[in-house]
């Protein structure tokens, strides 16, 4: 029935897909998929099944267009507030320890022009080991890191939970119509620390015979890796987006919030992102958590601008999201507004980011299960 619908050009519930060959395919054992698929692009896929592209086009579009015949990770968790969904997917966990989880947001965005979408925020690794001190991921460690087709199942999970809330149309293929516009890799873990896994789900995200996800709509945020930020710009994937979290505008604040940044400090930082191969109208987007009594003065927001200025950048502030057991406080709207009004005064663009998903531990750096940690030997 299945090789049917393939071969009429339907996305197996009776729609046609548009993105879909048509005519008829032959299928055979050989080239029916199994979850190693969502690690693969088309021609990879063909590749491992020793067939065509062509042969294989109609079977891998409609697989990773519907997720059909896929056994998807095990929701594990699943909490909402308002629209905010966080859900925690289980993945194995590395030898002699039980299984671990995965954990990613879905949510909701408006415009102030009333348009709306959802972006989804993926997680790269479990744990991760950059050692931020305001995050509570770092809290974890890095247990493990995902793989390619654990970084991928995540979208394919969200892309289910939203049709599950109807927030799926059903027409003819496109990526946006699931209700999700962006992916942004802004969970747990440091993406340029696990570099192969990350670039290789993007290319499997991106892959235009499957979910078609354009690489504009993908933002992959780093604390600054500059060995992984030359090898991604060695790609040349201009319009991917790329988020630098700063967090502070001198070495010496940013080496006690980030300890990554005593071996990569901000000069060769602000050298490798000036080496960057942007999209001709493309923009840093440059992460700023705010940390009462921290990095919220007046004189921080002039460095920072000093930092920024010569980049085609925008500046994100990020009210401090509290940790469990938290030492750092959140500063008060008038403080964050100051420091706002401080760096347009010299000339930065910038944006207040809104905070979605706090009170259930899933706005930016509150992501991570503590019990992961305390039951891994």
């Amino acid at each position: 029935m299945l090789q049917e619908k393939i071969a009429a050009g339907t996305d197996g519930l009776g729609r046609r897909d548009a993105g879909a060959p048509t005519g008829p395919v032959a299928l055979d054992r050989r080239h029916r998929p199994t979850a190693d698929i969502c690690s693969q692009t088309l021609r990879e896929f063909a590749a491992v099944n020793r067939t065509s592209v062509q042969a294989a086009r109609a079977v891998y579009c409609h697989t990773m267009r519907t997720a059909a015949g896929l056994a998807l990770p095990s929701i594990v968790r699943r909490e909402q507030q308002d629209a905010v969904l966080k859900f925690c997917l289980e993945v194995p966990g590395t030898a002699g320890r039980s299984p671990f989880e995965t954990e990613s947001v879905i949510i909701p965005m408006n415009s102030y022009r009333g348009s709306s979408w959802h972006t989804l925020c993926i997680s790269s690794q479990v744990g991760c080991r950059m050692g931020c001190t305001f995050c509570e991921t770092a809290r974890m460690g890095l247990l493990r890191n995902l793989s390619a087709a654990e970084i991928v199942s995540q979208f394919l999970v969200a892309r289910e939970l939203m049709a599950e809330r109807g927030l799926a149309p059903s027409k003819p293929y496109r990526y946006f119509l699931s209700g999700i516009q962006n992916i942004v890799f802004m969970g747990m873990g440091e993406p340029l620390d696990n570099f192969e896994e990350v670039t290789q789900a993007i290319r499997v995200l991106t892959e235009p015979n499957g979910i078609a996800f354009p690489h504009a709509q993908i933002t992959l945020s780093t604390v600054g890796r500059i060995d992984g930020l030359r090898k991604l710009a060695a790609l040349n994937w201009p319009n991917l987006r790329l988020a630098i979290s700063l967090n502070a505008p001198n070495d010496a604040l940013r080496n006690q919030l980030m300890p990554l940044n005593k071996g990569m400090p901000l000069a060769e930082l602000h050298r490798a992102l000036m080496a960057y191969p942007l999209a001709r109208r493309g923009l840093f987007l440059i992460e700023y958590v705010l940390i009462k009594d921290v990095n919220d003065s007046p004189e921080h927001a002039r460095e920072t601008a000093a930092w920024c200025r010569d980049l085609r950048c925008v500046v994100n502030l990020i009210p401090y999201n509290p940790q469990r057991d938290a030492t750092y406080e959140t500063p008060d709207e008038a403080v964050t507004f100051r420091f706002l009004t401080e760096l347009r005064r010299n000339g930065i663009f910038v944006k207040r980011r809104l905070t979605h998903g706090r009170d259930l531990m899933g706005a930016c750096g509150q992501l991570g299960n503590p019990g992961l940690r305390k039951s891994s030997p």
